[in-house]
């Protein structure tokens, strides 16, 4: 199974890269944020390349727009500016080159619908820049249930543009509900992202964007907080609370009382892990693309051995 993990420091996911650097099969770190002028915020580290080198793994580095609290004013002017969108495709490239990277993510979130044709033009030149040199090009994807360009989140992004300017496709299949309670992402949210997505993308092209976190909303607040496996697990079990598997979701589940205030969890384990990663055979996708090394539960690991 070709997985793809993304990476970001944060407690114990420097651990956990070193301990499962030889079980992935290429690593995405965030690592380069879009400034205002073209030039990229590198946030790079050396411990993680070296661990990344000693074990023969691959880097894909993510250039996003998390550099910037406006994210979609920084983002709409970028790509819509000819001459900044040619600084930002020529200092991608040259931090390409210069640190050796086979291969680069674009995670650009946030994008104003009204720039897909901005958007569409960027990924076709930076996909005109980099094959020349031989390089990977990725792009992170909203989930999309069809072609809609008037959609607050997703619209900007052209499915069936995209895939003829990006060799692999990671289709971001999570977050189906944060400003209520929800599943992160129900079987049948992601089946239903897939039926269309293979529709407009080749199969080939698609990897699977899986989460491996949870949310704990608190009743009243707009948004949710996040926790890993372990953190989602440890306050039932300190709460007393009893972990209910919902067959529908195929996801884990429940809910506690705080201060007065009723908390919703759903969070990712391996069982619902492994539900989704069925999917990926029966769509005859390429892989899976995994938001983020330290937040798993780690049976995760020997399901992934067995595939």
């Amino acid at each position: 199974m070709d997985n793809k993990w993304y990476f970001d420091i944060a407690p114990g996911s420097i651990a956990d890269l070193q301990q499962h650097a030889r079980d992935i099969t290429t690593l995405i770190p965030f690592w380069y944020g879009v400034k205002e002028d073209g030039t990229l915020a590198d946030m790079s580290s050396s411990e993680v390349k070296k661990i990344a080198s000693d074990n023969n793994l691959p880097i894909y580095p993510i250039i996003h727009n998390y550099s910037d609290p406006k994210k979609s004013q920084l983002i709409h002017d970028l790509i819509s500016t000819p001459h900044l969108r040619r600084t930002l495709i020529s200092n991608i490239r040259n931090m390409l080159e210069v640190n050796n990277y086979p291969g680069v993510n674009i995670d650009f979130e946030f994008v104003p619908p009204e720039d897909r044709e901005n958007l569409n033009i960027f990924i076709h030149d930076l996909y005109a820049t980099l094959k020349p040199t031989g390089r990977t090009v990725t792009i992170s994807v909203p989930a999309e249930l069809t072609d809609n360009p008037r959609h607050p989140f997703s619209g900007a992004f052209q499915y069936s543009f995209i895939a003829q300017y990006a060799d692999e496709i990671y289709i971001l299949a999570y977050d189906e509900h944060f400003s209520q309670p929800g599943p992160i992402s129900s079987i049948g949210f992601v089946t239903s992202v897939l039926n269309y997505a293979v529709t407009v993308i080749p199969p080939q092209k698609i990897w699977l964007g899986m989460a491996v976190y949870g949310y704990d909303w608190t009743q009243g607040v707009n948004y949710p907080r996040t926790l890993t496996y372990q953190q989602a697990v440890d306050l039932a079990k300190n709460l007393g609370v009893t972990i209910i598997y919902d067959q529908t979701a195929q996801e884990s589940t429940y809910t506690y009382v705080l201060d007065g205030k009723v908390h919703s969890v759903w969070f990712e384990d391996s069982k619902s892990f492994s539900a989704k990663l069925s999917l990926v055979d029966s769509y005859k996708l390429s892989g899976i693309a995994v938001w983020r090394l330290g937040q798993e539960d780690l049976n995760i690991w020997n399901i992934l051995k067995t595939k």
